[in-house]
């Protein structure tokens, strides 16, 4: 098996994290690869050429959710996926929406003096605050894995300014999972 990724993508990290919590990570080579080069050999893996994907045989997933799953299958468990209720699948949905607008934040902060939206990064915060002041932090699984990668990086990013004052325990949880080693082990770079 083999599993594409960028060292700066959380997806990527989420799954990274997900492989070494499951053990299988003797079983999948890890191979880091550019996504924004028209060369790059991820599009003979995948017509969009984004990360995260894992190749499973003639298996190719190319979602971040759908590679913790198949994780899950691989070991004969539910460790990412231990129930799939309304509830469950509604919570999903919140902390996908805030690691996605974790990212999106991320773009328009790295965009140059004059290409920025401030009204989009305005927007993504207030998105933010919301998910904080709503979610409870609660088990190890799939969502509380989107939530820690998406917490840590927009900390490391500084969109996490008052964050401590809103939801602190939360934030103080995240800050205890980004000490665990898997993820000290995937951390984003610069």
């Amino acid at each position: 098996m083999r599993l594409y990724f960028t060292p700066n993508s959380p997806y990527a990290r989420i799954t990274r994290v997900a492989l070494r919590e499951s053990g299988l990570r003797t079983r999948v080579e890890e191979i880091g690869v550019a996504t924004r080069d028209p060369a790059t050999a991820l599009f003979e893996v995948t017509p969009l050429a984004r990360v995260p994907v894992l190749e499973d045989g003639s298996v190719v997933l190319a979602d971040t959710r759908d590679i913790c799953a198949h994780f899950d299958l691989l070991e004969n468990r539910a460790r990412w996926f231990p129930q799939e209720d309304d509830a469950t699948r509604f919570l999903r949905h919140v902390v996908s929406g805030f690691l996605d607008g974790v990212a999106v934040w991320l773009r328009e902060k790295a965009r140059p003096d004059g290409e920025r939206s401030d009204p989009v990064m305005r927007y993504e915060e207030h998105r933010a605050v919301r998910v904080l002041r709503w979610r409870d932090e609660g088990r190890w699984d799939y969502c509380a894995l989107v939530l820690a990668c998406a917490l840590d990086i927009a900390q490391r990013r500084g969109m996490a300014k008052g964050w401590h004052e809103i939801a602190p325990e939360l934030v103080a949880w995240a800050t205890t999972r980004a000490g665990d080693p898997f993820m000290v082990e995937t951390a984003p770079g610069g």
